[in-house]
């Protein structure tokens, strides 16, 4: 036989690719790094609840020490057998396919990366109105002994306790998180202190869950959840029942044949509302943090309030605004949902009119911020002091710079050429882009920044530091300066900043 054509006919016979399955152990490692921390880890559960028509859900925190559990358990229609098993592979749909509005879910692996983030031991028991419980479970500590994916069909002992809840629903799902290392690994149960951090973590989770899910808890058909036995209550980040909230033009943006909804709000400035309503609408992280675009998913919240990259600083005085925007679950890959359902980044095609509706919204948060800040500190009759001023000459409006202005009066005597200075300040009032401007607020209506629109505030503060010294060093007392520094224009839209600019002259008095 021709040598060459046995080695031509083996090659015809070898496939042209190795198989490269994944090690389990490292693999199901590299899984607990996807970025969750407890809170949107037990979300990321919680919207496998919802997908599955869930009345109820259940979160559960068992202080044990290092043995301590947490369960969360839904009365959704549950699972098959067959379901189950699928459910517990790692990718267990393409977050290509189409699916349900109501579907929160995408890459199929949250049940498991959620869990894993935080335990090395899940297990989940399930059944529906027609199967009698099925149990399922990953120990990682099982698979790493073994390096291979081998899926147990059992729980363990210490298990059983927390997973009889089941057995008083008609149809239903828990899963159970064993193993906290995450949480609560070599922790003791004498010790007051780390029972108290895992009391504080389910606390942070409570808030997450009652900002994330609350139009889900509060929009019909309503989901109940409950944190250790208590209803969660629902929180509102646009005070939708308080009267002083303003809703602003709504839009419909569409998108690949969806429609993406946006209503941006204005909420009422601190004196318009009750403390309690007003300390309730700060959030978890605080009211500065809280501005911004709120964006969802099947009414789902992925983003707490964030400017999405439009180069915006959250500062004190746009804090009042909050933009809900709403898109369907279709357009996951348009705004690039990762695993954790904790970002979202919008479309370049709806990018030019979300920046101009978020222009819009801190413009208005703003005057309102401003309008309603400046009775939070000591009112003058003092005439306001701005830095330009109008001059008609010749049946003609022009601006000229205010030579009083104490900064600029300052400037005026440090100069040492002040010939010069003053020539270059005249070569700036004759040259204002008026026709700029007007045809700028023409086309564009409300796209001009104001004062100080894109500056930090750490920024405005030291400016604001500058003209007290000004007024300083031209002969006013310290409270006569401050009281002066009120007057400046835009220096009033700061309220707050004035007010920590007092407080610290005032500790410096003091000192």
């Amino acid at each position: 036989m021709d040598v060459r054509s046995v080695t031509n006919n083996a090659s015809k016979e070898a496939p042209d690719y190795d198989h490269a399955p994944p090690r389990a152990a490292q693999l199901m490692e590299s899984l607990r790094a996807f970025g969750y921390d407890l809170p949107t880890a037990v979300a990321d559960l919680i919207d496998n609840s919802v997908t599955a028509e869930a009345s109820n859900i259940w979160v559960d925190f068992f202080w044990s020490g290092a043995n301590s559990v947490i369960a969360i358990t839904d009365d959704g229609r549950g699972m098959s057998p067959k379901e189950l098993v699928a459910a517990m592979h790692l990718g267990s749909r393409n977050p290509l396919d189409p699916r349900a509005k109501n579907d929160l879910g995408r890459f199929g692996l949250g049940l498991k990366t959620a869990s894993f983030s935080q335990c090395r031991r899940v297990t989940v028991r399930t059944k529906t109105a027609i199967t009698e419980p099925e149990t399922r479970c990953w120990d990682l500590d099982y698979v790493a002994d073994t390096d291979d994916w081998r899926l147990l069909k059992h729980a363990n002992h210490d298990a059983e306790q927390y997973l009889q809840r089941i057995a008083s629903l008609k149809h239903g799902t828990i899963v159970l998180w064993q193993n906290l290392d995450r949480v609560t690994e070599h922790a003791s149960v004498q010790d007051d202190k780390q029972q108290q951090s895992f009391l504080d973590q389910a606390e942070r989770v409570q808030r997450h869950l009652a900002m994330v899910f609350h139009r889900l808890m509060s929009e019909a058909p309503a989901v109940s959840i409950f944190m250790n036995g208590n209803p969660i209550t629902p929180w509102d980040p646009f005070l939708l029942n308080e009267p002083a909230t303003q809703w602003l033009t709504a839009t419909r943006l569409t998108l690949r044949g969806h429609d993406v909804e946006v209503r941006p709000y204005v909420l009422p400035h601190e004196s318009k509302v009750s403390r309690t309503v007003f300390q309730g609408a700060s959030g978890p992280r605080g009211w500065t943090a809280h501005q911004g675009f709120y964006v969802y998913r099947g009414r789902r919240l992925l983003v707490p309030g964030d400017w999405l990259g439009f180069g915006w600083v959250k500062e004190e005085h746009y804090k009042l605004a909050r933009i809900m925007v709403e898109f369907p679950n279709a357009l996951d890959h348009d705004w690039q949902i990762d695993v954790t359902k904790s970002r979202a980044i919008p479309p370049p095609a709806l990018r030019e009119e979300l920046r101009r509706i978020g222009i819009r919204t801190r413009a208005e948060a703003k005057r309102i911020y401003s309008h309603r800040g400046t009775r939070l500190v000591e009112t003058n009759e003092t005439e306001r002091v701005f830095l330009w001023e109008p001059v008609a000459r010749h049946d003609k409006m022009s601006y000229r710079l205010n030579r009083e202005h104490p900064m600029l009066k300052r400037a005026l005597s440090a100069a040492t050429d002040r010939q010069a200075f003053n020539a270059f300040l005249r070569l700036v009032e004759e040259t204002v882009p008026h026709p700029h401007i007007t045809m700028e607020n023409s086309e564009r209506p409300g796209t001009l920044a104001g004062p100080f629109d894109h500056v930090r505030e750490a920024d405005v503060r030291k400016i604001m530091e500058h003209a007290y010294d000004s007024l300083v060093s031209s002969g006013y007392g310290a409270e006569d300066a401050i009281t002066r520094l009120r007057t400046i224009w835009p220096f009033e839209l700061f309220p707050a900043l004035l007010e920590s600019i007092r407080e610290a002259q005032e500790h410096v008095r003091q000192s």
